[in-house]
């Protein structure tokens, strides 16, 4: 950009001239001279540069200024004049910052090629990863629980993350995301083994877990999600901006759910589109969906174009009838599940309609379109905005990817010897709703997700036989019996049912009720579970802080935790 400056070249047309002045006598090499130029030139350049950042930098300051100072006396005293002179300032303010970027944009602007792969992913991933692992250093002695631990990395590394793999969606080794999360689950906590699987603290809130984010599965969903750009043929997004700009981009509307990816041949220096394409191609496959051929597939394909069909039967069809395969129908189905559809099969060519029959009356077709279109499909067929794109395709993954794990609640249930099968919706929904504050909600979370360890749990992990209660009444110390079981607990979780009935209240002396919030049908009023909750989660904290001593509980200090767990509700409703 600084060849662009006249001044800039005129004076190196007088340094090259002078060079050529001195040498006149050719008595140095051309080589010497021409690295002794170079150098110089060289410098020359550094110290031009340097003079221009400072010019621009002192320019914008002195225009900040100079627009604080006048926004300032508008707040005192309105003028036109003064308030045209505002907006020409913002104007060249805007002026200055939007040439420095397209300097910056044509810098970079240049056909990405195979080699400079490693240098996109050196200087960004590979940064990326740095600061992700220097926030979490910094971060590590922070006094929060884990779950606070796992709403910093949602608030603070995941937009991160994202805008990179959106921002360049090349291919990076499955390695890099794992060591990422990796960290993060040591950050979460704290370098000790984790009590609850990832695949349990990965689930939504609706379905007991905590939500915490997948980055295998965000990176899939954000590399893939431009395959519903070129279904809905979106021209000017970004898949089309950031590479290939010399290429029909119509020919994309042809490789989602068409034939047209059969004989697709993608050029050597392609980063993103046929890293895109391979992703949407693995997914079809794990999915067992055809990816060239589906009830989503569009009437206007390669599949139909390839018939020689005329294009106003297509667009009458399509107008009329729907804009896809399934819509239109197949086999006996054809043009003949509406009276729109059986008055347009009347109108159209018989030539055109004979032809259309045909193929969608062939094994193949029928064999893979004949059927309701998945929710894959859907998400690229029939949403028509990209709101929400992202979200939509990781859901699906999560459903696609999912790892069994043991669910918690299926273990409280044998220990109990119940079946909690048609309650699960109600455990889950307790853990969601059973406090405003995060802080009281993460007792009852810890409790329904089995996060405390047990005598039984420590002496399978150590390897011993020693799985006695550590409270000291010599019983098998299951959590079931830490919780519930213990005779040295047995008197504190009594003296709240006698609470309970002093309140009016009498739910059966069942653990599954203060342990998983399974309320009996006659205490389903907001008042009367809201009070009951806070006092069963006032003994369960009771009872967690004493965990592994051999005494009873008192209710003095259960009485004072649900003290404050009332004063601490107050506060936080009264700050909504």
């Amino acid at each position: 950009m600084l060849l662009y400056d006249e001044c800039i070249t005129e004076d190196i047309r007088k340094e090259i001239k002078k060079f050529l002045e001195v040498n006149e006598n050719k008595e140095t090499s051309y080589q010497n001279l021409w690295d002794t130029m170079k150098a110089v030139l060289r410098g020359k350049f550094i110290s031009w540069s340097a003079f221009n950042k400072r010019s621009k930098t002192q320019q914008i300051n002195d225009l900040t200024l100079q627009l604080k100072a006048l926004e300032k006396e508008e707040q005192n005293s309105t003028k036109s004049s003064r308030r045209q002179e505002i907006v020409k300032i913002r104007a060249e303010i805007n002026e200055i910052e939007t040439k420095e970027t397209i300097q910056k944009i044509d810098k970079i602007n240049t056909t990405l090629t195979k080699r400079k792969v490693k240098d996109l992913y050196n200087e960004n991933y590979t940064t990326l990863k740095k600061e992700i692992k220097e926030h979490l250093r910094r971060w590590k002695d922070l006094p929060c629980s884990w779950i606070g631990r796992i709403n910093i990395v949602k608030m603070a590394i995941l937009p991160k993350v994202l805008y990179k793999f959106n921002a360049i969606p090349i291919k990076i080794p499955m390695m890099y995301l794992t060591e990422i999360e990796q960290a993060i689950m040591k950050f979460i906590w704290k370098n000790k083994k984790p009590r609850i699987a990832k695949a349990i603290l990965s689930r939504k809130s609706e379905t007991g877990g905590i939500a915490i984010p997948d980055l295998q599965l965000y990176y899939k969903a954000i590399v893939t999600k431009t395959a519903w750009y070129w279904y809905q043929n979106r021209k000017v997004d970004q898949w089309y901006r950031i590479e290939d700009t010399d290429t029909n981009p119509n020919k994309y509307n042809f490789l989602i759910l068409d034939k047209g990816a059969k004989n697709m041949q993608w050029r050597k220096d392609s980063l993103f589109n046929k890293w895109c394409w391979e992703n949407w191609k693995s997914i079809c496959n794990r999915m067992k969906l055809n990816p060239y051929l589906s009830p989503c597939t569009k009437l206007n394909s390669k599949w139909i174009k390839d018939l020689g069909i005329r294009p106003e039967t297509l667009q009458i069809i399509e107008e009329k009838v729907g804009p896809n395969l399934h819509l239109v129908g197949l086999g006996s189905d054809f043009l003949n599940r509406t009276p729109i559809a059986q008055e347009i099969k009347a109108r159209i060519n018989h030539w055109d309609r004979f032809k259309l029959k045909s193929f969608l009356s062939a094994k193949e077709t029928i064999s893979n379109a004949k059927k309701e279109p998945t929710e894959w499909e859907n998400i690229f067929a029939n949403h028509t905005s990209d709101r929400a794109l992202i979200s939509r395709i990781y859901k699906e993954l999560k459903k696609l990817y999912s790892k069994n794990s043991n669910n918690p609640v299926d273990k409280w249930a044998k220990e109990m010897n119940r079946h909690f099968t048609e309650d699960l919706q109600a455990i889950n929904k307790h853990m969601e709703k059973c406090s405003t504050s995060l802080v009281i909600r993460e007792m009852q979370i810890k409790t329904i997700l089995r996060f405390h360890l047990t005598p039984n749990r420590m002496a399978i992990i150590k390897n011993t036989s020693n799985n006695r209660c550590w409270q000291g009444c010599g019983e098998k110390g299951t959590l079931i019996h830490c919780w519930w079981g213990c005779k040295l607990v047995q008197p504190l979780w009594k003296a709240v049912w006698r609470f309970l009935r002093k309140l009016g209240m009498d739910p059966p002396f069942d653990p599954a009720i203060p342990l998983l919030g399974l309320y009996p049908q006659d205490l389903k009023s907001a008042y009367d579970r809201h009070t009951a909750t806070s006092m069963f989660i006032a003994a369960q904290f009771t009872i967690a802080r004493l965990w592994n001593q051999p005494r009873c509980p008192s209710i003095d200090e259960w009485i004072k935790k649900l003290w404050y767990i009332y004063i601490y509700n107050g506060i936080l409703l009264s700050h909504k």
